[in-house]
């Protein structure tokens, strides 16, 4: 009976930790996806690669801090806001229009999963 528990609370956990690792793009994967879509030159592409990382690896490190969901929700919109700011500066003006419209597109995305 220990046996069959524990092996059920192995696989779901397993299960659990593949559906997490699928729901949230990697860096990579994103600067893959903007370089294709913006069309980026290897100059853009070398910045928005650094302002990626930087993004993803602050986003983790809120995942996994202490705290309120509403500071870390607070923690995670300044991060993006200062992400967004600094793609500003990479990107010209209709590269950027596309690139809200994809954040946009992301955001309406989490939004669906949540409910």
């Amino acid at each position: 009976m220990q046996r069959i528990l524990f092996v059920m609370i192995l696989l779901l956990s397993t299960v659990c930790a593949n559906v997490a690792a699928t729901e949230r793009p990697d860096s990579g994967k994103m600067l893959a996806k903007l370089t294709e879509e913006l069309k980026l030159t290897g100059e853009q592409q070398a910045e928005t690669e650094v302002v990626m990382g930087l993004f993803h690896d602050e986003m983790k490190l809120l995942h996994e801090s202490e705290g309120s969901r509403r500071d870390k929700g607070k923690k995670m919109k300044a991060a993006a806001e200062t992400r967004d700011s600094q793609m500003q500066q990479i990107l010209d003006e209709s590269q950027f229009e596309q690139y809200q419209n994809m954040v946009a597109e992301m955001r309406e995305k989490m939004k669906q999963r949540r409910k």
